[in-house]
């Protein structure tokens, strides 16, 4: 099990059944648990879904894809990491439209 503290001070792990799920789904990802953990404790923009899970969103700069985007829930004191993508710049301007903006601090 891997952590970071999050923007907002919380603890987030990344449990080995989630990095497998990650991984499985996003092969790209392989050997990027790094680029992953900093999205969540160093992310660009910060977004608050629905459903209550933050989407921590990374620009990216020279890569496939435009950013790196980590949905975690946060649980008690601790988050936990449910998936991470990569999302262009297009598809972010419609997903996020209707979701609350937090503040990267």
């Amino acid at each position: 099990m891997s952590g970071t503290i999050a923007f907002n001070g919380t603890e987030v792990l990344l449990t080995e059944e989630r990095w497998r799920h990650i991984v499985m789904r996003h092969p790209e990802f392989e050997n990027k648990i790094a680029k992953v953990m900093d999205a969540v404790s160093n992310p660009d923009e910060v977004y608050l879904d629905p459903t209550g899970a933050i989407h921590a969103l990374k620009r990216l700069i020279h890569e496939m894809s435009d950013y790196l985007v980590v949905i975690y829930r946060k649980e008690d004191r601790e988050g936990y990491i449910r998936t991470a993508y990569y999302t262009s710049s297009r598809r972010k301007e419609r997903r996020y439209k209707r979701f609350k903006r937090l503040k990267p601090s």
